[in-house]
C-alpha cells in the first residue's frame, strides 16, 4: 500500500512529489509505463499520482484507458488522486470532461491566477508557473475551478475533496525542467506563450511554488487519513 506515481516518459519524473514523499515518511512508487511495468491495482494503491507526458489524452491507445479506469476507481473508492498536465488531463476525461487543443501553446514560466480557494485554502492571487502544453481539458461537471491563465480558461480544479488536477508544472525543478528541454525542445515553436530555451533555464523557479504544491499534497493525504 501507499502512493502511486505514474511515469508516462522517462524525461517527466516526479520532481518535487517524490521530494515530499520522502519528507513526509510516505510509502512511494514510481510506475514506469514507459518500461511497460503494469499498472497498479486500486485496491494496493491508497493515494495516486499521474504525471505529464508528450502523448495525447485523444489518443486511441488502449493503455490510456487502463490508466482512466484506475482513475476512476480510486476516485469511487473516496482515495486521493492527483495529477499534472497529462495527468490532471485524464483526471478531467475520466469524469467526463472534454479535451481539446487550446488557441495556443503554453511553455516556459508563466503566470495564472487564483480563481477559488474556497477547498483548498488561502491561494496567492497570483503566480509563476512551468507549463508544457498544447492541448487544455475543460471543467469536470461537480469541480471546482482553482486557476486560469489568460489563454487557458481551466489551470486547475478540485472535485470533492479528494481530486485534484493541474494543467502546470508545481513538481518541476532545474533537473526536470533539463531533462525537458533536452528531450522535447521542439515543443518551442516561438509563439505567443512559448518562451525560449535560454529563457527558461534563466528563470528561478520561485521556492512558493514547492511549498504550494507541498500543501495541497497535504491536504489530500490529510483528508484521506
Amino acid at each position: 500500500m501507499g502512493i502511486a506515481i505514474l511515469q508516462h516518459v522517462d524525461f517527466e519524473g516526479p520532481g518535487e512529489i517524490e521530494n515530499w514523499c520522502r519528507q513526509t515518511g510516505n510509502e512511494y512508487k514510481v510506475y514506469r509505463l514507459f518500461l511497460g511495468e503494469a499498472l497498479p491495482k486500486s485496491e494496493e494503491t491508497d493515494f495516486l499520482v499521474i504525471l505529464g507526458g508528450p502523448m495525447s489524452v485523444l489518443d486511441e491507445l488502449p493503455w490510456l484507458e487502463e490508466e482512466r479506469q484506475l482513475i476512476r476507481a480510486l476516485i469511487s473508492q473516496g482515495k486521493p488522486v492527483f495529477g499534472v498536465c497529462l495527468g490532471g488531463q485524464q483526471i478531467a476525461k475520466a469524469l467526463g470532461a472534454d479535451i481539446f487543443q487550446g488557441a495556443y501553446r503554453e511553455a516556459g514560466w508563466l503566470p495564472i491566477r487564483t480563481i477559488s480557494s474556497t477547498t483548498v485554502g488561502d491561494l496567492p492571487e497570483e503566480m509563476v508557473v512551468f507549463h508544457w502544453h498544447g492541448e487544455q481539458f475543460g471543467l469536470p461537471e461537480g469541480a471546482e475551478r482553482l486557476f486560469a491563465s489568460d489563454v487557458c480558461p481551466n489551470q486547475g480544479f478540485v472535485y470533492k475533496s479528494n481530486v485534484i488536477g493541474l494543467q502546470f508544472h508545481f513538481e518541476s525543478t532545474k533537473e526536470s525542467i533539463e531533462s525537458i528541454l533536452q528531450n522535447d525542445a521542439s515543443f518551442l515553436d516561438g509563439t505567443a506563450y512559448t518562451q525560449t530555451a535560454v529563457e527558461i533555464r534563466n528563470y528561478p523557479i520561485p521556492a512558493s511554488n514547492r511549498e504550494l504544491l507541498y500543501r495541497l499534497l497535504d491536504r489530500l493525504n490529510r483528508n484521506f487519513l
